[in-house]
């Protein structure tokens, strides 16, 4: 799936975050943190899916 840039960017920033809980031992931080990873990923896949260029 092709992203833009900055959403790659801000999910890089945001799961360097997720290493740091998991390995600081926060480990509700963590999993709290993959849910919202996982479904922000999952609505922006459909996002992009349902708005590609019909030409």
């Amino acid at each position: 799936m092709m992203y833009s840039k900055l959403i790659t960017a801000v999910f890089i920033v945001f799961y360097a975050v997720l290493v740091w809980a998991v390995f600081s031992m926060h480990n509700m931080l963590a999993m709290q943190m993959m849910a919202i990873g996982m479904f922000a990923e999952a609505v922006i896949s459909l996002i992009f899916l349902y708005r590609k260029d019909k030409k």
